[in-house]
């Protein structure tokens, strides 16, 4: 057995970590509270498992047994990431690290096991790899030197490329520096061989290239050190920003042999490049970059390891990295680390290392990168990425970014005020179940119409916040697409509550302009045509009259007269009808929510004298909520309760039933009664002033103005009124008004 000495180092050394113990029988004997608490499993339930029970995968576990045992076998530290299996199934990526347990005699009695879960840290890696791919997409990835000022001239980004065909004038290359500035700081230093030599040279130089970057016609070619040219091309962009191209034009070098040409090209490029000993670990060689970074001559850098200019892994952690190199496993790595000068600075870089197996030996060709500007882009980029965030979420918009489902990713905080939730609460669940019933349908209808062609489209909606308010929002709708395929929806709802309210508000003068203009225009025509009739024919029988006495004549004097006056009230009738329908025109409107019902009740009681008179029953059978004039909508429902109390059947009496309906945010009540009914044919023509189908007023009084005061109504309300021309039993009119907000 080994010592407890060794155990108590194994288990407590490692706390942060899982931790267990396996003898040589591949028995585990002991575990962490980590490791309980990562399985899920109790210390007993663990210390009666093999290892290869908590593996993922049977073939791994296999592999990783026949590696470690038996424990004579000299297979040093075992390191490397495998899939783990919990209690409740789930599975997990983690970090393994196996070591022997020596006995006394110096004999391997057993292992202990380390292993770190790595779900975080490669959900982090797997993020940070991302901005990475579309960093070095963006500045890397162009072969060609490339750049672009703003309108203001003044530097917005350029890649590594451009700066190495300027590297004299790449320390002036910041963002924000003018292009005028970052030319001269290059005529200083001596960037442009063709510039001449005296300063009323370089000046006329530099004027003839600023005019050429001002206004640029055609590519043209410029000398930037003594044996390289590149062509410039520049453009100048709607938005007035200049993107400028430069292209190596330079002659190229004549075909030496492959170490020639290998060992120009190591001393030509700018990372810095190293050939690496496997056999002692001894570096063999460095180019220019290299030694004018590390300040070492080539005999002193000759001279150390690898390890010796690594300032950020220890020896271990390095030689842990590596080994895939040097079992030949892998080929090609990459590892960020710091390198240290030979005076003691570092650096920030980024290596990649290369496995070649020549006919002698096999030795490793490193590519480092000085990453130290690269790293402070990156900041750059998080803390306006941050200062970003920190703006959506302080803008008075709504914006989310969900899946094609609509399950929300991403949720602002004023977004999540309005729907009385949180954030988190809100995030993983789909917006559309915010939406209500009626309208989820047609929003789901208006994101399958977003297209790769037309990705974008704006909607109105209007939306409950959580206390019960009201409110209009526009919302602008972005579908982004991978290969074609809906991956994601970026939406940004803005409150135009107000505006709507402006927009109705004038909508609703324009209709009472409107009905202004009709009501004249209705005036004018029954002024000049239907007051006429009453008036000709007083004026014929005052005619008659006048004649009659002019001729000592009295025997008619008493019918002509009751004609005048009989006339003269049928005038004055038609006169007070014409003066209440045209006054509707320009009575303010007031609306208000309220029960159908207390409307009905109040023009049928408006009516008891009639209703007595005739007999009339009435069936409120209505629950609907209006939203108009309620004064208004009486008078509506008292003048088509008047005409069916009027136009009743002589063998029963009157039966009115009012019912109602409400279907996409409009209320229709229906009013229909047992009378002797309305031909179809006259169903438009009966809601015209005036307009009487039965002209003999002995049996049906009237002014035939009533119908004409109830569409008036009903279309001052944005509503209508109309008689159903399929009821047979008598009449039936459907009123419709929209239902407006609470």
């Amino acid at each position: 057995m080994f010592s407890s000495d060794s155990l108590l180092k194994a288990l407590y050394e490692s706390l942060p970590h899982a931790v267990l113990v396996v003898d040589a029988d591949r028995n585990i004997v002991a575990a962490n509270a980590a490791a309980q608490t990562l399985f899920g499993y109790a210390e007993r339930e663990l210390t009666a498992m093999r290892p290869g029970q908590l593996h993922a995968e049977e073939a791994e576990s296999r592999d990783i047994g026949e590696t470690l045992f038996p424990l004579g076998t000299d297979s040093g530290t075992l390191h490397r990431q495998v899939e783990f299996r919990c209690k409740d199934g789930s599975v997990f990526p983690a970090e393994l690290t196996v070591s022997h347990i020596h006995a006394e005699s110096g004999a391997p009695v057993g292992l202990v096991v380390m292993i770190r879960d790595l779900t975080e840290v490669l959900a982090a890696q797997a993020e940070q790899l991302g901005i990475e791919r579309i960093l070095k997409t963006a500045l890397e990835t162009i072969s060609e030197g490339f750049a672009v000022y703003d309108p203001d001239d003044r530097l917005v980004l350029c890649n590594n490329a451009y700066k190495e065909i300027y590297a004299i004038s790449a320390p002036a290359m910041q963002t924000g520096r003018t292009f005028e500035s970052i030319i001269r700081y290059g005529l200083e230093y001596g960037q442009y061989p063709e510039a001449g030599e005296t300063k009323e040279e370089r000046e006329q130089w530099l004027q003839m290239r600023l005019s050429n970057h001002t206004v640029p016609s055609t590519p043209m070619v410029q000398k930037v050190a003594a044996e390289r040219w590149v062509q410039v091309d520049e453009r100048v962009t709607e938005d007035n920003y200049r993107v400028g191209l430069r292209t190596d034009i330079s002659t190229l070098w004549r075909v030496k042999s492959e170490a020639e040409r290998l060992g120009t090209m190591l001393e030509g490029v700018a990372q810095e490049v190293y050939l690496v000993n496997l056999k002692d670990g001894r570096i063999l060689s460095a180019n220019r970059s290299a030694l004018e970074n590390l300040q070492y001559t080539l005999e002193e850098i000759r001279e150390l390891t690898p390890r010796d200019i690594n300032a950020d892994h220890s020896v271990f952690d390095l030689a842990e990295k590596i080994a895939p190199i040097i079992a030949g496993s892998a080929k090609v790595l990459t590892i960020d680390t710091e390198h240290m000068r030979k005076d003691g600075t570092t650096y920030a870089c980024r290596v990649r290392v290369e496995r070649l197996d020549t006919e002698s030996e096999p030795v490793v060709m490193a590519f480092a990168e000085d990453i130290t500007e690269r790293l402070a882009i990156e900041r750059s980029l998080e803390r306006k990425q941050h200062e970003f965030e920190t703006l959506v979420a302080n803008l008075p918009d709504f914006i989310t970014r969900s899946r094609p489902d609509t399950t929300l990713t991403y949720v602002n905080d004023h977004y999540a005020r309005f729907t009385g939730l949180n954030v988190d609460e809100m995030v993983g669940r789909r917006f559309i179940d915010f939406t209500p019933e009626p309208l989820r349908a047609g929003l789901m209808d208006h994101f399958a119409s977003l297209t790769l062609e037309a990705p974008i489209k704006t909607m109105e909606q209007e939306m409950v916040r959580f206390d019960g308010v009201r409110r209009w929002y526009l919302w602008s709708n972005l579908m982004v697409f991978d290969d074609g395929a809906p991956v994601e929806l970026v939406s940004v709802g803005r409150d135009i509550t107000e505006s709507r309210e402006a927009r109705e508000r004038i909508a609703a003068q324009s209709r009472e302009l409107s009905m202004r203009n009709d009501a004249l225009e209705q005036f004018g025509g029954v002024v000049s045509h239907d007051l006429k009739a009453p008036l000709r024919q007083i004026q014929l029988f005052a005619d008659m009259i006048a004649e009659d006495v002019a001729a000592g004549k009295t025997d008619d004097l008493e019918m002509y007269s009751t004609h005048v006056s009989e006339r003269a009230r049928l005038l004055q009738r038609m006169i007070t009808s014409l003066f209440e329908y045209s006054q509707l025109a320009y009575q303010a409107i007031t609306r208000k929510h309220f029960e159908v019902t207390s409307a009905i009740t109040a023009a049928w009681d408006n009516l008891s004298v009639n209703v007595v008179e005739s007999g009339g029953r009435l069936k409120d059978e209505t629950n609907a909520i209006a939203y108009a004039d309620f004064d208004l909508m009486t008078q509506l429902l008292q003048n088509l309760f008047a005409n069916s109390l009027k136009y009743r059947q002589d063998a029963r009496a009157p039966e009115i039933r009012v019912t109602s309906q409400y279907a996409d945010g409009i209320v229709s009540i229906i009013i229909e009664d047992n009378g002797i009914g309305i031909d179809p044919v006259y169903a438009e023509s009966i809601f015209g002033v005036f307009q009487r189908l039965h002209r003999d007023e002995r049996t049906y009084a009237g002014s035939g103005i009533g119908l004409s005061l109830c569409r008036r109504i009903a279309e001052s309300h944005g509503g209508s009124i109309v008689l159903d021309r399929e009821f047979r039993d008598g009449a039936r009119f459907v009123v419709q008004l929209p239902f407006g907000r609470a």
